[in-house]
C-alpha cells in the first residue's frame, strides 16, 4: 500500500508545472534541514548582530549563478533569494555555459527588473563561466552555484562579516548543508596528512550542529558554491584563473588573497542548502585532475615542498594560557636550540594580535604556539608562508568543562596547517579522535631536577583536595606523627619551592593533569608521588614504579597507599628514587627531542 501511494505522488509531482515543482523542493528542503540540525552547540548571536548590522548598512550585491542545463535548481536558486531577501538592494545575473537555445529560451524566462541573464558562444567551464559573471558586476560580487537553495539570514550573516569583523577581509564563505541536514561545506582545508594532493571541506557528512563547525573564523580555501567577494578585493584580486576548468579555482583564489593581504573567512551563522552530491569522493575526471596538476604547480613550493634551513629563526607565542610552570618548559626546550635565534613574544588575549601577525608574516621561520590563546596569532602570522608549530599542553578544551562555546572555539583552532607536538600518547589519541589530525612529535614536559635529598621530614603535601578530605588525611596521618601541607594547586616555581624546603615524605596530587610536567617535578622532589588513576598520564607515571596510583572513587585506595609510603621504608625508598630518575631522563631527552621534531617538520611537510 505504501509503495502504491509512493509511486502515485511521484507520478503526480512529474505532472506539476516547474514552478511548482521548484517550491515543493523548497519546502522540502527546509522540512528536512530542520528535522536534522536540532540540538547541539550553536552560537545565535552573530545572527543577531548580523541583522542589526545589515539593517543599518546593507550594500548592494551582485549575486553571479552559473548554468549548465539546470534549470529547475537555477530556478529554485533564484527564488530562494527573493523568499529570503524580497526588499535588500541585490540583482542577479545567470551565465549560461549550456549554449543551448532551448534552455537559453528557458532561462531568459527568469529575467526580471533584478534577474539577467547572460549568453556566452562557448562553453568555459566554472571559472570561465563565473568570469563573464562577475565581470559584470559593478558592486560587491556573491558566487552562488545554481544548485543552492538560500536560508533566512544567510546574505546580512555573509556581509557583516565582509565588513564588520576585521578590514582585511574580503573573502566569506557560509556553512552549507545537504537537503538532510548533513555537514557539506564548513571551510577548507589542505588534506596533508590524508591526501596530501587534495583539498577538502571540514566535517562533511557530521550533523550540521556539530559544535566546531558552528565556531566563525579565518578560511585557508573559500567555497566556489557560495562565495561572498567584497568589492575592494575584487578590485585586488580579479576574475578566477580560468584555466581551472573544474576544481580548486576557489582555493587558488582563496591562496592569491592570502599572499595579497586579503583574509578569508568562515561565518557559519550563514546558512544554505547545497545539492551537491553527497557521495562524491576523490575519484575525479581528467578535468579535475588538470585543475589539480595545474594548482600545484603554483603552490607546491609553499605547502608540499616547503624546506625551511636548519636555522631558520624561531619565533615563540606565549598567551594568558600559559601558566609559570608552562612557561618555564617551553623556555628551556626553545633556549636550547643553539642554532637558531629564538624570540619569545606575549599576545594578551585570545584574539589576533595583529602587531605581531604583520611582524611574524613572510615565511621564512618556524612559529610556535605555546597555548590556545596564541593559536590564532600564530596561524594569521604564517597564512602565506612559514611553519606553524603548536607545542600542545593538552586538549585544552577539557580544561573549560562549563563553557561549550568555548570548548568548541579551542577545537575549530586545531586546525590541521599546524605541526603538533603532543605531550603524551593519549593527547596524542585525543587529537586525532577531536580533529582527525596527527601530531608528528611527542615529548612528555619535564623541569630539570635538584639532587634527590637524603632523607625527607615528616610532611604529606596533599594538593587539590576538599576541607574534608583534608581532614581525613590528618586522620589517618595521625597514627604516624606525620603533619600536612596543603595547596590549592601548584601554578609556580614558588610553589615548588615550597615544596622542596619542607622535603616531604609523600605527596598526595588531586588535580587532574594533562601532562607530565607538574606530576615529574613532584617526583623530583624526593617524595613518594601519589595520584588518582588516569589514562593521560600512563606513560609517565607508573604505578607501583615511580608512583603509587589509586581508584579516584575508592577512598579506601588511596589511604592504603598512602599508608605504604608512610610506613614502609622500602616502598618510600624505591619509589621516590625511580621518580626522580624518571624526571631527570624526561628532562635531558625533551631538549634533543624537540629539535628533532623542528627539524623533521623543517625538511617534511607532509
Amino acid at each position: 500500500m505504501l509503495h502504491t501511494l509512493r509511486g502515485a505522488a511521484n507520478r503526480l509531482y512529474r505532472l506539476l508545472p516547474d514552478p511548482w515543482k521548484s517550491e515543493y523542493r523548497a519546502r522540502r528542503t527546509r522540512r528536512s534541514y530542520l528535522a536534522n540540525t536540532r540540538g547541539g552547540w550553536v552560537d545565535d548571536t552573530t545572527a543577531t548582530a548580523a541583522h542589526a548590522w545589515f539593517q543599518a548598512n546593507a550594500r548592494p550585491v551582485t549575486i553571479v549563478i552559473p548554468s549548465y542545463n539546470d534549470v529547475p535548481l537555477v530556478r529554485e536558486a533564484v527564488a530562494s533569494v527573493e523568499r529570503t531577501y524580497p526588499h535588500a538592494a541585490w540583482r542577479i545575473v545567470i551565465v549560461d555555459d549550456y549554449i543551448d537555445p532551448d534552455v537559453l529560451m528557458q532561462l531568459r524566462q527568469l529575467e526580471g527588473p533584478q534577474v539577467r541573464v547572460v549568453e556566452k558562444n562557448e562553453r568555459r567551464g566554472f571559472s570561465g563561466t563565473v568570469n563573464v559573471g562577475m565581470a559584470e558586476a559593478e558592486d560587491d560580487i556573491i558566487l552562488m552555484n545554481s544548485d543552492i537553495v538560500a536560508q533566512p539570514g544567510w546574505l546580512e550573516a555573509l556581509q557583516y562579516s565582509a565588513y564588520a569583523i576585521d578590514p582585511r577581509i574580503g573573502l566569506v564563505s557560509p556553512r552549507l548543508v545537504y537537503p538532510d541536514g548533513r555537514l557539506q561545506y564548513a571551510g577548507h582545508y589542505h588534506a596533508r596528512q590524508h591526501a596530501p594532493q587534495w583539498w577538502s571541506h571540514f566535517h562533511t557528512g557530521a550533523e550540521a550542529t556539530r559544535p566546531a563547525a558552528n565556531v566563525a573564523g579565518y578560511n585557508r580555501g573559500a567555497s566556489g558554491a557560495c562565495l561572498y567577494i567584497t568589492r575592494e578585493a575584487f578590485e585586488k584580486l580579479g576574475l578566477f584563473d580560468d584555466e581551472f576548468w573544474l576544481g580548486f579555482e576557489d582555493v587558488d583564489y582563496a591562496m592569491r588573497a592570502w599572499r595579497q593581504g586579503v583574509r578569508s573567512y568562515y561565518q557559519p551563522a550563514a546558512l544554505l542548502v547545497h545539492h551537491e552530491s553527497a557521495s562524491r569522493g576523490y575519484s575525479q575526471g581528467h578535468r579535475e585532475l588538470a585543475s589539480m596538476r595545474r594548482f600545484w604547480g603554483r603552490w607546491e613550493e609553499q605547502l608540499l615542498t616547503r624546506h625551511l634551513p636548519a636555522d631558520a629563526p624561531l619565533d615563540v607565542v606565549l598567551g594568558p594560557a600559559s601558566g609559570p610552570l608552562w612557561e618555564a618548559y617551553v623556555r628551556r626546550i626553545c633556549d636550547a636550540q643553539s642554532e637558531r635565534v629564538v624570540r619569545y613574544h606575549r599576545v594578551a588575549n585570545a584574539e589576533p594580535d595583529e602587531d605581531l601577525v604583520t611582524r611574524l608574516a613572510g615565511g621564512g621561520r618556524i612559529v610556535l604556539a605555546a597555548d590556545w590563546t596564541a593559536a590564532e596569532t600564530v596561524w594569521l602570522a604564517t597564512a602565506a608562508g612559514g611553519l606553524p608549530v603548536y607545542l600542545l599542553p593538552g586538549i585544552e578544551s577539557a580544561f573549560h568543562g562549563g563553557d561549550p562555546g568555548l570548548q568548541a572555539r579551542i577545537i575549530a583552532g586545531y586546525r590541521p596547517d599546524f605541526d603538533y607536538i603532543a605531550p603524551n600518547p593519549w593527547v596524542q589519541r585525543q587529537l586525532q579522535h577531536e580533529t582527525a589530525w596527527e601530531a608528528r612529535a611527542r615529548i612528555a614536559p619535564a623541569l630539570p631536577p635538584g639532587p634527590l635529598p637524603a632523607s625527607s621530614e615528616n610532611v604529606v603535601v596533599v594538593i587539590g583536595a576538599t576541607a574534608s578530605v583534608r581532614e581525613s588525611i590528618r586522620g589517618t596521618l595521625g597514627a604516624f606523627d606525620h603533619v600536612v601541607f596543603a595547596l590549592d594547586d601548584v601554578d609556580a616555581p614558588a610553589d615548588l619551592e615550597a615544596i622542596v624546603r619542607r622535603r616531604p615524605r609523600a605527596v598526595i596530587d588531586l588535580v587532574s593533569r594533562a601532562n607530565s610536567l607538574v606530576p615529574l617535578a613532584l617526583m623530583s622532589c624526593g617524595a613518594v608521588y601519589l595520584s588518582p588513576s588516569d589514562p593521560v598520564l600512563g606513560h609517565q607515571v607508573m604505578d607501583g614504579y615511580n608512583a603509587l596510583r589509586f581508584d579516584p572513587l575508592a577512598p579506601e585506595g588511596m589511604t592504603r597507599s598512602l599508608i605504604d609510603a608512610v610506613s614502609r621504608d622500602s616502598v618510600w625508598s624505591e619509589l621516590r628514587r625511580n621518580g626522580h630518575a624518571t624526571a631527570e631522563r624526561m628532562a635531558a631527552l625533551a631538549p634533543a627531542e624537540f629539535d628533532r621534531a623542528l627539524q623533521t617538520f623543517s625538511s617534511s611537510p607532509i
